[in-house]
């Protein structure tokens, strides 16, 4: 019998990134989806101890914004959720196309892919949901959520917030020696 194993594109994304940033750590990625709130294990034997930190990923499509004076030519849209408990960070991924200036001309051969992840504690990401409102009525929650960001990965909060807000220290890349110092 041949093995078959899949995975989502973001689950996978954010299990190479810890993997080649954090040393010393395994990422275990669970057989089963029926362990809510868990989408990877990052484990780490250190002193005689067994320690780990678990992590839900959420991943979006990228959306872009053609227009020549737009603020953010990428956008990331997610639904509202619930937090699990038993996830120590939360990743939110976007995968996009970078594409050349002259965008409108470009061959298929011409776009690159690059990906964004903002990582947010537990706390972090309850705190954040708790404040995802509708920009009309500030005292309704939205259902959604969204960031716009640009190639020098300058991100904003963009949708379930009252105004814009910088959001480009939760990048990932920001908070790397945070994660590799929280195993439990």
């Amino acid at each position: 019998m041949e093995p078959i194993f899949t995975m989502q594109y973001g689950e996978f994304a954010v299990a190479d990134y810890l993997s080649k940033k954090i040393k010393n750590a395994s990422v275990f990625i669970p057989a089963s989806s029926q362990e809510k709130g868990i989408d990877l294990l990052l484990y780490r034997h250190e002193n005689g101890c067994n320690t780990t930190n678990t992590i839900q990923v959420k991943m979006s499509r990228t959306y872009y914004d053609d227009k020549e004076n737009a603020t953010y030519p990428y956008h990331l849209w997610f639904n509202r959720f619930r937090v699990q408990k038993n996830a120590n960070w939360y990743i939110l991924v976007g995968i996009y196309a970078k594409r050349p200036d002259d965008a409108a001309t470009a061959k298929a051969k011409s776009t690159s892919w690059d990906t964004i992840m903002l990582a947010f504690t537990n706390k972090e990401m309850a705190a954040f949901m708790a404040e995802v409102k509708q920009k009309k009525d500030p005292s309704k929650d939205d259902k959604m959520f969204g960031f716009g960001f640009d190639d020098a990965k300058k991100v904003a909060q963009t949708r379930g917030y009252a105004e814009q807000r910088d959001m480009s220290m939760f990048l990932i890349e920001n908070r790397i020696e945070e994660i590799r110092n929280s195993f439990v």
